[in-house]
């Protein structure tokens, strides 16, 4: 039984490439890059509310393809339902340009993050312009009382 649906790219394949047809460069036929880092907290380095990781740098032209955030539990950001964390970006050198870019402000509560990531829900595929993007963590409350853990991070792009 042959399939009857099919996704944007597959669509423009099957008729061609020609014209509208053209799929953007770095959606087929590409090599994925990986930005994994960690951050370490501690007694002197603990996650409260409002602060900022960057866990990547990402350059103009680049399409973001996923993020994960892996590590994040509920004892390590307090299991209330007023924790929450979002993934954002910002642009060249300024301010936090966009905290909610990747993943709006999604609450933790008191559920378990420990086997499975946090990711990226929105503009996955987009073209990153203008600038070279910081990709980063906010969180909009914390428990400054956690005093050891790691965050493992995985952006990936083409």
């Amino acid at each position: 039984m042959a399939l009857a649906n099919f996704a944007t790219n597959v669509t423009k394949y099957n008729a061609g490439g020609s014209g509208d047809n053209i799929i953007p460069d770095g959606f087929i036929k590409t090599v994925e890059k990986v930005w994994v880092d960690t951050y370490v907290f501690s007694s002197s380095a603990t996650i409260g509310t409002g602060m900022i990781i960057d866990i990547a740098k990402i350059p103009v032209g680049k399409k973001i393809t996923g993020i994960e955030v892996y590590g994040l539990a509920a004892a390590q950001i307090s299991a209330t339902s007023t924790n929450a964390v979002s993934i954002g970006a910002r642009y060249g050198t300024g301010t936090v340009t966009n905290a909610t870019q990747f993943l709006g402000a999604t609450t933790l509560g008191t559920v378990t993050f420990d086997n499975m990531p946090i990711m990226a829900r929105s503009n996955i595929g987009v073209e990153l312009t203008g600038s070279l993007h910081t990709i980063f963590l906010l969180f909009t409350a914390a428990s400054p009382s956690i005093t050891a853990g790691t965050i493992v991070t995985k952006v990936r792009y083409t």
